[in-house]
């Protein structure tokens, strides 16, 4: 574990809690096959086991087993996206020996990132991530706010979780807070505008929740 208390295995399963809960909700929502709240949870419990008793690793080491396992064992084509964007975030985390607040936004970038909102026929990532779709739901559910200039990331997360700032830092981990649709998500997500469960797929929904579980987990 990193000297400031983060631990990966902390933070996926705080994700695997929330989705679990939410998986019937998720199922209704997978018009084509019905499962895709329980794949995302068997995805996520994969990770959770791959990524325990790995405290001693380097961030990047346990994320790049993480993604290696669920490559090998996932469900869903989401799986394989989720796969991929474990390991980018691993490659973007190397030669780190401890964790920092700042990186777990980057993990949740590479994540979301990675994952289109809708299913394809080929594995190919085309069209909207899920963390642009929900993203879209900030503006959505604030049209007002839209129209209006609001509190940079910055005063939004100094107001309402001081001990947050190092977030910020988050540019040095390869995040880039200032990129329109990851701010929003973030505002949204850290502000309680956004229900990711009101998203218009599943994957957006499942991804929507799973990156909220890591930034409340990381907060406490």
């Amino acid at each position: 574990m990193s000297q400031s208390g983060i631990d990966l295995g902390s933070l996926f399963d705080a994700a695997l809690k929330t989705v679990t809960a939410n998986r019937q909700k998720i199922n209704k929502m997978d018009s084509e096959q019905g499962n895709h709240g329980d794949n995302m949870a068997n995805n996520l419990k994969i990770i959770t086991d791959a990524l325990a008793n790995r405290s001693e690793e380097s961030p990047a080491d346990a994320l790049q087993h993480a993604s290696e396992e669920l490559q090998a064992r996932g469900q869903s084509s989401s799986s394989q996206y989720y796969a991929d964007g474990l390991s980018q975030a691993a490659e973007k985390l190397q030669g780190k020996d401890q964790l920092e607040q700042s990186d777990v936004l980057s993990i949740i970038q590479s994540l979301m990132g990675a994952v289109p909102a809708q299913r394809s026929t080929q594995q190919v990532n085309t069209g909207e991530s899920i963390l642009q779709q929900v993203a879209g739901l900030a503006t959505k559910q604030q049209p007002k706010a839209a129209s209006q200039k609001g509190p940079d990331l910055g005063s939004l997360l100094s107001a309402a979780l001081p001990a947050a700032m190092a977030i910020m830092e988050a540019k040095q981990s390869g995040a880039d807070p200032t990129s329109a649709a990851f701010s929003a998500l973030i505002r949204g997500l850290v502000g309680g505008q956004v229900n990711p469960l009101q998203a218009n797929t599943p994957r957006a929904a499942a991804g929507g929740l799973v990156a909220q579980s890591l930034l409340k987990a990381l907060l406490g």
